[in-house]
């Protein structure tokens, strides 16, 4: 970085001329953000050595206004240690870092003294542990670091995955000890207010619990009304089993995304999170039934349990229930008729995949990952998009731009998600060789280009005729001895940074951070 602080201001100004030309908002991936770096470099002719510094301040520039509606109470400092001369500090050090005593013989003091009159919780620590555990605790909503550059770059992706607000400041130089920092900046980020409102940060964990609550009987009687026939009971029952509710959850995070992150869900809105709920469990009944599948949730299948006709009965009645939601749930008209049209693509997008499926499971042949995750994404991928847009277009009406984002977010997440599916079937018990049937699984698409001669026959054999896999060959142990696991995480984490930059066009702070924050929540790593 420039040396001097006339020439570290004149970098921050082009950043955030550049920002604001582009009309960047935040959050942005670190590639996304090197790239704008560059383009920074090369229009004022700076040496390559820059980049990282640059890659700070245009990420400082796209959160400044973020972080200045954040009260000081709400936000967290990050000092690091180096900045003390450890031979003479006589602070002690305890589990949260430095417990300065403001000697007075480094700028640790003064600066604390400054954020804590304000507010401001201060720490004097490395790392982004403890920051990520605050936030997560719900005590603050946004970060100012002081950190060397390498420190700053390898919190990054703490940071990121949550969707932190934040200000990074660098250390003049690199080291442990004896470091120096433009103090003045540090000030001036501390400083740092705007008069406009913080909507504050919502919180998923909650919103998770309060969905959770929406599907207890009560509850569903409150929305439904008392189911009479035996069909309604059937379906009631299985509305109440098991299940993460993240298609209604996504449906009300959006919808308070782009009204308040802490705004009440009304009962409209409710009404549209059963109905994507409806149309989930339908398609799992009728999934058991192409399937063969006897349990779910570690019960029966329902049509294991009251026989196929009735099962093929309860989960149409099911989608009827979805519509049904949809066209009450008090919206005006013209949005309704766009949520039903989002509703019947994403239903007939998912019998296509699903037809493909059943077309492959009559006549099974080797697929290549590209076949199968193309199923992967005509399957899984439609029930995000139908609950991602349904609470876009209730909050704020039809728009392209984002219903465009959202569809593009949704391919990407959807068959990242399959894919942590598959690697967590991996693990369960496997089905009786008597009634095995051959599976569409990307873990088998990768076994089958990793294998060769003989090797490969045996993998075709056990994946596509399982029932007849005569040698007993074992392609689960195969493809963990194989490193296939190890494959298919690298592709499951690609597609999850594919929904990450998808998000890149949102001109919705709000919406755009809470995307970011969810895709680590539904595709987690491990």
């Amino acid at each position: 970085m420039p040396p001097d602080a006339a020439g570290r201001n004149a970098l921050r100004i082009a950043a955030d001329e550049h920002v604001a030309d582009r009309r960047l908002v935040p959050p942005l991936p670190i590639d996304e953000l090197r790239a704008h770096a560059r383009q920074i470099a090369v229009r004022n002719a700076l040496p390559v050595s820059y980049t990282d510094f640059l890659t700070v301040l245009v990420s400082n520039a796209i959160w400044r206004d973020t972080v200045a509606r954040i009260p000081f109470e709400r936000r967290v400092i990050l000092l690091p240690q180096c900045l003390r001369d450890r031979a003479t500090c006589p602070a002690s050090i305890d589990a949260l870092g430095v417990l300065c005593e403001q000697c007075g013989r480094c700028p640790i003091g003064a600066l604390q003294a400054e954020a804590e009159a304000l507010g401001y919780v201060v720490l004097v620590a490395e790392g982004a542990t403890v920051v990520t555990r605050l936030i997560e605790s719900g005590k603050v909503d946004g970060v100012i670091g002081v950190s060397c550059l390498a420190v700053l770059e390898r919190a990054f992706p703490h940071l990121s995955a949550e969707a932190v607000p934040g200000l990074a400041i660098p250390l003049l130089q690199d080291g442990c000890h004896g470091t120096s920092v433009d103090t003045d900046w540090i000030a001036e980020a501390i400083r740092l207010r705007s008069g406009e409102t913080w909507m504050g940060r919502a919180d998923l964990d909650r919103l998770a619990d309060d969905v959770r609550g929406w599907f207890s009987p009560e509850a569903l009687d409150a929305r439904m009304g008392v189911p009479e026939a035996a069909v309604d009971r059937i379906a009631r029952t299985w509305m109440l089993r098991g299940g993460k509710r993240w298609r209604p959850f996504l449906l009300a995070a959006v919808w308070r995304a782009l009204r308040a992150p802490e705004s009440v869900v009304p009962g409209g809105v409710r009404d549209l999170a059963l109905a994507v709920e409806c149309f989930h469990k339908a398609s799992l009944i009728h999934d058991d039934i192409e399937d063969d599948d006897a349990m779910r949730y570690g019960v029966d299948t329902v049509h294991v349990e009251h026989g196929t006709p009735v099962a093929i009965n309860v989960g149409d009645a099911m989608i009827g229930d979805g519509y049904r939601l949809i066209a009450r749930c008090g919206a005006p008209a013209e949005d309704v008729r766009a949520m039903i049209e989002v509703a019947a693509d994403g239903h007939r997008t998912l019998c296509h995949g699903q037809g493909g499926e059943l077309a492959w499971m009559r006549d099974p042949t080797p697929l290549s990952t590209h076949a199968v995750l193309d199923i992967f994404l005509r399957k899984t991928a439609p029930a995000f998009e139908i609950a991602l847009r349904l609470g876009a277009i209730a909050a704020a009406g039809r728009d392209p731009g984002v219903e465009s984002a959202l569809r593009d977010y949704s391919a990407a997440l959807g068959i990242a998600y399959q894919i942590r599916d598959d690697l967590d079937d991996l693990h369960a018990p496997p089905p009786s060789a008597a009634v095995a049937q051959p599976r569409m699984s990307i873990l088998s698409a990768l076994a089958i280009e990793t294998a060769a001669g003989c090797r490969r026959t045996a993998v075709e054999q056990a994946w596509l005729r399982p029932a007849q896999n005569a040698a007993g060959f074992d392609l689960r142990e195969f493809i963990r001895t194989a490193d296939i696991p190890a494959r298919a995480l690298q592709m499951m984490e690609h597609h999850k940074n594919a929904a990450v930059r998808s998000l890149e066009p949102l001109q919705n702070v709000h919406l755009k951070t809470l995307l970011r924050r969810i895709v680590g929540r539904i595709v987690p790593r491990t």
